[in-house]
């Protein structure tokens, strides 16, 4: 008996009704928090592939503050300049430009002009249907143009699917992670959407999640984000991990064997044989001959490699490998 007809016949349809009625608004209350959180977390990595490595810490985002448009407020704190977005994941009447919202974002706008002493104050209905946005953006009144628009923000019900099918998202990442692998931009886009999601009653700046959520990685999927970091408190130029640099000992050693060269992620060196694969750190000591000539198979390589990996076990996905 399945959970419907349960309630049917133990409490009455009306019952029944009610129940359903609760699930469609649970569903409609996560689907709206998703799309807000999906949102803000690309925002987030966008905001930190775009901006000057010295002004991550000058982007705040917070959602829902006290305001009229209070889902999710983007401020660049030197610029006294204020973004406020009211997110809409439909293509209903709900994510309509109307009356109520049009009061809602003139509002809005003095309140951040004459109480907050905002600068520049901006006020986006963010929408899910690229239609729809470019409907609202024909409503809204020439007067308001200045300060009103309506974008779209595609819906998807996974990172996953939000990674690939969002072009500005995914090269966002390809350009903190220094790659282009889909599993591990994924990986990265959730640590961020993690962070962001497990604190941020009080609003976090860009610099703050990304150094969070960079530090939660294992391996360090935000290799080129930290290389740039580290380049800039070092004052030299970063130097990005390349395969045409991996130690010579072991393109010597993939060379004499017949084996791929390495790649690189996740700042290593990747070795790949019949599905295998191997992680060695740039930093990784040079091996002794003595233990370079008793290797006499690619899958003795494979095996050596990993054993070095083993020593750094800090530096190893949990599933103990690195897909391409």
């Amino acid at each position: 008996m399945d959970v419907m007809t349960y309630v049917t016949d133990r409490f009455g349809e009306k019952h029944a009704k009610r129940l359903v009625n609760i699930g469609r608004g649970g569903d409609n209350n996560k689907k709206g928090s998703d799309f807000e959180n999906f949102f803000a977390a690309s925002k987030i990595c966008c905001l930190a592939a775009e901006a000057n490595l010295t002004e991550l810490d000058d982007y705040h985002v917070a959602c829902q503050e006290t305001a009229f448009v209070d889902d999710l407020c983007v401020r660049r704190l030197s610029k006294c300049s204020k973004t406020n977005y009211q997110a809409k994941n439909s293509d209903g009447a709900a994510a309509n430009w109307d009356h109520d919202m049009e009061t809602r974002f003139e509002m809005q706008y003095h309140m951040d002009v004459e109480l907050h002493l905002t600068a520049v104050s901006v006020q986006i209905l963010l929408v899910s249907c690229p239609d729809k946005a470019a409907a609202n953006d024909a409503k809204i009144p020439k007067a308001m143009k200045a300060y009103c628009e309506s974008e779209h923000f595609p819906h998807y019900t996974s990172s996953t699917q939000l990674v690939m099918g969002h072009a500005p998202l995914r090269n966002a990442l390809n350009k903190l992670c220094g790659t282009e692998s889909l599993s591990n931009v994924d990986a990265a886009f959730r640590l961020v959407l993690g962070e962001w999601c497990g604190d941020n009653e009080n609003g976090r700046t860009v610099g703050d999640v990304l150094r969070r959520a960079s530090a939660n990685s294992r391996p360090d999927l935000f290799v080129s984000f930290n290389a740039q970091i580290q380049s800039a408190e070092d004052a030299r130029p970063a130097m990005p991990l390349t395969p045409e640099g991996s130690p010579k000992w072991l393109s010597d050693l993939l060379a004499a064997f017949q084996m791929s060269p390495a790649t690189v992620e996740c700042g290593a060196f990747i070795v790949s044989y019949n599905g295998m694969q191997a992680r060695v750190a740039p930093d990784v000591a040079n091996p002794s001959p003595e233990a370079l000539t008793q290797l006499k198979s690619p899958g003795d390589i494979i095996m050596f490699l990993m054993s070095l990996a083993a020593e750094g076990l800090d530096d190893q996905l949990p599933t103990g490998e690195i897909r391409q």
